[in-house]
């Protein structure tokens, strides 16, 4: 073990001691706070809950962040916050249930049936809070889009365990951007890439340009697999589906690495000249968050095969950084389509269950239920009207962030005035918080300023282009598997997924020649994708 492995190991563990440590802190502490003078009241108490969250890389998380601080004056309790870090909170849920020892709520993503899996046991379930109209503005999200109780309802009682991140927009995920102005010095743009030798001509130029590996990747192989493929129409990824894909045309689920083996190929062989080529970075498996995004910024990286809202290559907003999208190109002669987003995130940043043990279910419900308000939203994604932001009509989105450090406050020799506060300083604009996530903060309108309103169209406008070109299909049926379906599942993905990270990593990697790979895909037959199909397939039947 190198000193580096050996430093994250101890890190690690450090972390799950604290977190066993706020688990098991014994009875809930409740504070008091004195009645108005001259109401005549006694004091009230004021429950503690404690929360358990994960928080993106970077950010400060405490109790006292301003963002637990007035969610909690807002709806009469006060959080009690532990918070590990994202990359390996999985495990430390893992490390909760197995103490026995859960906060009052958390956030409980592992994939879309394990808090169905636990939930009569553990958690609250929210039917008989809905049915006495505890939870109206969770309901108005549920009949607006009934796709999410399609997908969390658990099937064996019909009962809802979690609260869903609710996606208030039209979105996809994946679209390829690029320093445009890179590639003009080399004769060359963005808009003429319109097949793989296109691709590997402005990669080379990019090259030249920067003298070293242009791209990479984060959060390991299901996401760097997730992101690349999508031009080739395929999703052969290590995901929720374990390379299942419903064919819009066929009307039925494929197994996209047998089925569509061939486009999966290109791919592949793509992946395998990039990094050949010293194009793709050497740690594309292993890279994170910021050390990526710094290398976006630092031009290390001018291609990106990242998200269609994201500015990361050109983050100070230079004007000489001219950033465009590689739109998809034609692969076995036409444009391969991508999934839309669903309309719920509920295996990267919720569900949020309730603790069946907890003493302060209700204060929790109310709580919660405020998050999907258009206040507790407001709240939650922008902070205190006159402390953090300011209400204006005339910019695109009808806010300004003129209280924080800002496009609006930032000076004309790109300082900020003494004293003034970054935005996440205070906690605000997190999804790891909010019930809903408006089309605002996906599309990023709220950074645009009054008369930008072009600018301010820049995901909608790509959106419409992904939509002319038939690059997009509506997201996939959400499956609903019982407990004895989802350990099937899991008893033939496991494998697979091993099966397919092992080899795919070898391919790009040179390891393993391209003459194996129809060996490889011949394996799936062993690992059983016939009989997933056939799962996915007849639970696919049962929707209809």
């Amino acid at each position: 073990m190198n000193k580096a492995t050996t430093r994250t190991a101890a890190a690690v563990m450090a972390i799950c001691m604290t977190i066993l440590a706020g688990c098991q802190s014994g009875e809930k502490t409740a504070s008091t706070t004195p009645a108005a003078a001259g109401d005549g009241k006694s004091a009230k108490e004021i429950p503690t809950v404690e929360i358990m969250t994960a928080w993106d890389p970077g950010l400060p998380i405490s109790s006292d962040l301003p963002v637990f601080v007035e969610w909690g004056k807002r709806t009469g309790i006060k959080f009690n916050v532990n918070s590990p870090p994202r990359d390996a909170f999985k495990e430390k849920i893992n490390i909760v249930l197995t103490s026995g020892q859960l906060p009052d709520m958390m956030k409980f993503f592992q994939d879309e049936t394990t808090q169905k899996e636990y939930g009569p046991q553990l958690f609250v379930a929210l039917d008989d809070y809905m049915k006495a109209g505890k939870l109206p503005n969770l309901e108005r999200w549920l009949k607006k889009y009934p796709e999410i109780e399609k997908a969390m309802r658990r099937p064996e009682d019909g009962k809802l365990y979690g609260f869903p991140l609710v996606q208030d927009f039209d979105f996809a995920t994946t679209l390829w951007q690029v320093r445009n102005d890179l590639l003009k010095k080399e004769g060359l743009d963005a808009s003429q890439i319109q097949s793989v030798d296109d691709l590997k001509k402005a990669m080379l130029a990019l090259k030249k340009q920067t003298g070293d590996y242009i791209t990479s990747s984060r959060l390991g192989f299901d996401y760097f697999a997730e992101r690349s493929q999508v031009y080739f129409g395929v999703n052969v990824n290590n995901g929720p589906n374990n390379g299942m894909m419903f064919d819009p045309e066929q009307k039925k689920f494929m197994f996209a690495p047998v089925d569509y083996k061939d486009r999966y190929k290109q791919w592949v062989e793509l992946m395998r000249w990039m990094y050949a080529e010293k194009l793709l970075h050497p740690n594309f498996l292993t890279m994170k968050d910021q050390e990526l995004f710094a290398g976006y910024a630092s031009d290390d990286f001018p291609l990106m095969l990242e998200q269609t809202a994201m500015k990361n290559l050109n983050m100070t907003d230079d004007p000489a950084k001219e950033v465009q999208p590689i739109y998809p190109f034609k692969i076995d002669g036409k444009i391969q389509s991508q999934n839309l987003d669903p309309h719920y995130n509920i295996h990267y940043r919720s569900p949020l269950v309730i603790n069946k043990k907890s003493k302060h279910i209700d204060e929790i419900i109310k709580a919660m239920d405020y998050t999907y308000s258009d206040a507790g939203i407001e709240l939650l994604m922008l902070g205190v009207e006159g402390e953090t932001f300011s209400k204006d009509p005339k910019t695109p989105s009808g806010y300004k962030f003129d209280k924080t450090q800002s496009a609006w406050t930032v000076g004309a020799d790109g300082k900020f005035p003494d004293g003034l506060k970054k935005g996440t300083d205070y906690g605000y604009g997190t999804w790891w918080l909010t019930g809903v996530i408006p089309a605002a903060a996906r599309y990023s309108t709220w950074s645009y300023k009054e008369g930008q309103e072009k600018e301010a169209q820049l995901v909608p406008d790509r959106m419409k282009k992904l939509k002319e070109l038939g690059a997009l299909r509506d997201p996939e049926p959400a499956l609903n598997w019982n407990k004895e379906e989802s350990s099937k599942i899991s008893e033939i993905s496991t494998a697979m997924k091993t099966y397919i990270s092992e080899n795919v990593t070898k391919f790009i990697l040179g390891q393993k020649p391209m003459t194996e790979w129809d060996a490889f895909t011949d394996g799936f037959k062993k690992l059983r994708y016939e009989e997933l199909a056939n799962m996915y397939n007849e639970k696919y039947k049962t929707l209809k």
